[in-house]
């Protein structure tokens, strides 16, 4: 009888332990800061000198290698194109002779762009 009574302690002894820890709230804790890849733009460091020295020298090079091939196009050689390359973009002004001359400088800087939207701002007509 006292082996029972024994057993049956220590079902009821496990149980209620059991039963306390469900009702126990968890021991992780919630994060209190947005992790970093969800943090707005303004919020995120600043580029160091090194990267924007390196940015510059991207933007200039990228900037001659459209200038190059807007010269070497023969369809572009009375065309007066000046091109302005930034972190975000490339922007396309001056003239041209026609609205195909308008078209192929735009495909050209697009081709040469490395993905950077490209803004076309020339005019027809010299």
């Amino acid at each position: 009888m006292t082996r029972y009574l024994y057993s049956l302690a220590l079902v009821v002894v496990l149980s209620g332990g059991w039963a306390l820890a469900q009702n126990m709230p968890s021991h992780r804790q919630q994060q209190q800061y947005p992790p970093p890849s969800t943090m707005p733009q303004t919020q995120q460091q600043p580029q160091t000198s090194d990267q924007s020295k390196a940015s510059a020298a991207n933007t200039a090079d990228m900037q001659k290698e459209i200038q190059d091939a807007l010269r070497k196009d023969p369809t572009l050689t009375t065309a007066n194109i000046n091109v302005a390359v930034t972190d975000k973009n490339v922007e396309l002004t001056g003239t041209v002779p026609s609205k195909d001359a308008k078209s192929t400088a735009e495909q050209i800087a697009k081709a040469h762009s490395g993905g950077l939207g490209v803004k076309n701002h020339l005019k027809i007509g010299q």
